[in-house]
């Protein structure tokens, strides 16, 4: 949650916000303050994973002066990897918010302790920032508060395409879902 709350206090630019289908849906939807309509995009109903980065992208190409602001989780830029290269060669004032907690966290809650394989919602942790930078964008980690603040404030400031890669404990997600839907 103080993911999605440090973000809404720090974009003063107004961008647009879009937001990928997982467990850092909930907070960031219910945290994000829209004004307009078109504020906030999400894919709703079928709760597309992969939605995010290219949605966000688009935005930032609609109204380059506001930008975009993308949360997603790291099944989800996994899904939509490629899209990294089009914001840096778009060169658009995007900011990329990755959750990354190396597993399906909201498949994972959902699966209710059904007995599953070993390793079968999970992944080797990837180095998002490494491949944003590779790309030709900004790529910055964040392993704790402090420096996610940080580099939240260099990606927001940047006139082009950033990515903050966030660790996160998958273990909170389940009572701020429980939080939230009541």
């Amino acid at each position: 949650m103080e993911i999605a709350q440090q973000a809404c206090r720090a974009a003063g630019r107004d961008p647009r916000v879009s937001v990928d289908a997982g467990a850092h849906m909930f907070p960031c939807t219910s945290f994000w303050q829209a004004e307009r309509p078109g504020d906030l995009l999400i894919s709703n109903g079928l709760a597309t994973m992969g939605f995010a980065l290219p949605a966000g992208i688009a935005a930032a190409l609609h109204d380059p002066n506001r930008g975009a602001l993308a949360f997603t989780g790291d099944g989800g830029l996994l899904m939509a990897l490629g899209e990294l290269a089009t914001a840096a060669v778009l060169g658009v004032k995007l900011t990329v918010v990755v959750f990354n907690d190396a597993t399906l966290s909201l498949i994972d809650i959902k699966t209710g302790g059904r007995d599953l394989p070993g390793g079968a919602l999970g992944w080797p942790e990837a180095d998002f920032a490494a491949a944003m930078r590779a790309l030709g964008g900004i790529g910055l980690r964040a392993t704790d508060a402090a420096g996610y603040r940080a580099a939240l404030a260099e990606a927001l400031a940047a006139d082009g395409p950033a990515l903050v890669d966030v660790r996160v404990d998958p273990g909170s997600y389940p009572a701020q879902i429980k939080a939230l839907r009541g």
